[in-house]
């Protein structure tokens, strides 16, 4: 199994919701990170466009997919500490969300865990539809420290 299929099955295989709305992973290469949902029953709206709720968690997403991919250390956890989304225009067709995180800021993340247990970080993401229109940006704050007392 490739890498981008393994993060998306354990996405998927701990939060169930990622096999409903069908996410998927489609990039963690040279510092850039991007998931895909797809227009379908579970990811549209009332009136066929897609709904906030899918498009908000397919940007969300991508900071589970950062940490997954330059952390080898499974106590470290990634969590949202906010996400502020703006709405630009009807997505009416399958979303990308991409954010990039680069392999300076991968190493600022081991050494803040190395040093105090904890890196925050904030992602600057695009969501885009298939025409490569953007119809979200969004402001992802996410937090990364030792969750392993809660993964009991």
């Amino acid at each position: 199994m490739d890498l981008k299929k393994h993060y998306q099955q354990a996405a998927r295989d701990s939060c169930p919701i990622y096999t409903f709305l069908d996410l998927r992973v489609e990039s963690i290469e040279n510092g850039i990170y991007r998931s895909r949902t797809p227009l379908s029953e579970n990811t549209k709206n009332h009136v066929n466009i897609f709904h906030a709720g899918p498009m908000w968690m397919t940007a969300e997403y991508l900071g589970g997919l950062i940490a997954a991919h330059n952390l080898d250390n499974p106590a470290y956890q990634p969590v949202i500490a906010g996400l502020d989304i703006k709405f630009l225009r009807p997505a009416m067709t399958d979303i990308t969300a991409e954010a990039v995180f680069t392999e300076q800021d991968a190493a600022a993340m081991k050494t803040a865990l190395a040093d105090t247990g904890r890196f925050d970080f904030t992602l600057h993401i695009e969501v885009k539809d298939t025409a490569g229109k953007i119809v979200a940006e969004a402001k992802g704050d996410y937090v990364v420290k030792d969750f392993s007392n809660l993964l009991v």
